[in-house]
């Protein structure tokens, strides 16, 4: 464990590959004060619907205060008896025993340690989804600014890495902010229904509580500002994981985008770049690397992996799993922390990109207005019938590239030798309009807009993450 940050359990590479490494997420300490919590909470509560006294409530309210827990103690005694929640609970009882000893009755009754530890779970789950939200709503906020000012910005769109037609940039930052934003809203939707108190007991009918249990569940969710679902989720893990799956589709909005900026910062392309940060290579001083495209990348390559040992990890047996619900809290916590780590690697990229416009449209330049050949053929449609205009833009666009002349100029001699001067004339114009970059980034600025006018509404109508009740 770390000197600088006590309690975290992440190595120093994970944390070289995080600009936000030092956001603490499912450290030690924060594990034992949520298993605290929980024993404070559920016996604040159970004292409030008349199932334990209020005086052994208090009382282990001021054992939990007064407690250290120490984490190797903690993880000697789960690994001797494969219960979490016993290296929680038995401390709390030595304590009672020496100071309170008339509560040691009431000490997590009713209840069992997979309630204490999913329970404290979702709390440490609470804090890293807000982190995660944090930053995704800062890099949405960064690529509508982007979106704004670059959206009648001509680029050239590549499909499968060739070029295609014309986009604008804008476009291209708004499809990416509006994928993000999905992501956001729906992490949002899910919330309610996973990040839950767990309070089954034995076996998830919380026989000891019968009707009572309600009560006290929705007063521990409101005392730990959780939800209250009114049921078990003891091996019913199918809202707890959805949510981790959106998590981790959200990954791979992060990744797409990080892919396709680096991309267009490669030195052949030079249509974007980082802001300067120095010198990126030990060896080549000259390198000035992609460095947060590169650590979005590498945070959202497990994720995946993740995603589906969480998803194996649902085959929970009868009431209380064999291995599989602790092999997912060995996955949980890396997914989240990888998914943090990439939004805010994102982030701080989209903040500080250099876009270079006048590249993008010398590489259109280069193309030479081969990138407009279905704009030419419906140009050209009235004149020569579709199948000869797409024919003869088959046949001079490699011609137009080779020679470096412009392919309208092209298809206008085309026309006069096939259809006569009178017709080259008319096809002049219409060519004109068909290669003039200005119009042909049009649909991508209006779908560019329409989009933003989309995340406006989105964004003015989110909400927070706190339930009704707190």
């Amino acid at each position: 464990m770390s000197a600088g940050t006590p309690g975290m359990a992440v190595s120093l590479i994970e944390q070289c590959l995080n600009p936000a490494g030092d956001t603490e997420l499912f450290s030690d300490r924060q594990w034992l004060q949520a298993l605290l919590r929980f024993e404070v909470g559920l016996a604040s509560a159970q004292a409030a619907a008349g199932l334990v006294p209020a005086s052994a409530a208090a009382a282990i309210a001021r054992a939990c205060a007064n407690l250290e827990l120490d984490s190797a103690d903690f993880i000697e005694r789960a690994r001797r008896t494969g219960a979490f929640g016993i290296g929680l609970v038995d401390p709390i009882r030595g304590m009672l025993a020496r100071h309170d000893p008339d509560a040691l009755p009431y000490l997590h009754w009713g209840t069992t340690t997979q309630d204490a530890v999913d329970t404290a779970h979702a709390l440490l789950t609470k804090t890293a989804l807000l982190a995660v939200l944090d930053e995704l709503q800062g890099l949405v906020t960064a690529l509508r600014t982007l979106a704004h000012t670059h959206a009648a910005t001509p680029m050239m769109a590549r499909s499968l890495l060739q070029p295609a037609q014309l986009t604008s940039f804008g476009f291209k930052c708004a499809q990416s902010a509006a994928a993000l934003q999905r992501s956001v809203d729906q992490l949002r939707t899910l919330a309610p229904h996973a990040l839950c108190v767990q309070l089954g007991g034995a076996v998830g009918n919380r026989a000891a509580m019968a009707h009572r249990a309600v009560q006290v569940e929705l007063v521990l969710a409101a005392e730990l500002g959780l939800w209250s679902c009114g049921q078990s989720w003891h091996t019913q893990r199918d809202a707890w994981t959805r949510l981790a799956l959106e998590a981790s589709v959200c990954a791979g909005s992060l990744s797409k985008l990080a892919r396709d900026w680096s991309l267009m910062s490669q030195f052949e392309v030079g249509e974007l770049a980082e802001t300067p940060r120095g010198r990126t290579s030990s060896a080549m001083p000259h390198k000035r690397n992609s460095v947060h495209c590169m650590q979005v990348i590498a945070q959202t390559q497990p994720v995946p992996g993740l995603a589906a040992s969480l998803l194996d990890a649902m085959t929970q047996a009868h009431e209380r799993a064999m291995g599989e619900w602790h092999a997912e809290l060995s996955s949980w916590a890396p997914l989240w922390r990888r998914v943090h780590g990439a939004a805010a690697a994102m982030r701080r990229a989209a903040e500080g990109l250099h876009v270079d416009a006048a590249r993008m449209q010398s590489h259109i330049d280069a193309l030479y207005e081969v990138i407009f050949s279905e704009a030419c053929s419906d140009a050209l449609t009235p004149i020569a019938g579709r199948e000869a205009a797409q024919q003869a833009i088959e046949q001079l666009a490699p011609q137009a590239l080779a020679q470096r002349q412009p392919l309208s100029a092209l298809l206008q001699q085309w026309v006069e030798i096939t259809h006569g001067t009178e017709q080259a004339r008319a096809a002049a114009q219409a060519l004109a309009a068909a290669t003039d970059p200005q119009h042909a980034v049009r649909a991508s600025a209006a779908c560019c807009r329409e989009l933003l006018r989309t995340l406006d509404a989105a964004v003015s109508s989110s909400c927070n993450l706190e339930p009704h009740h707190v």
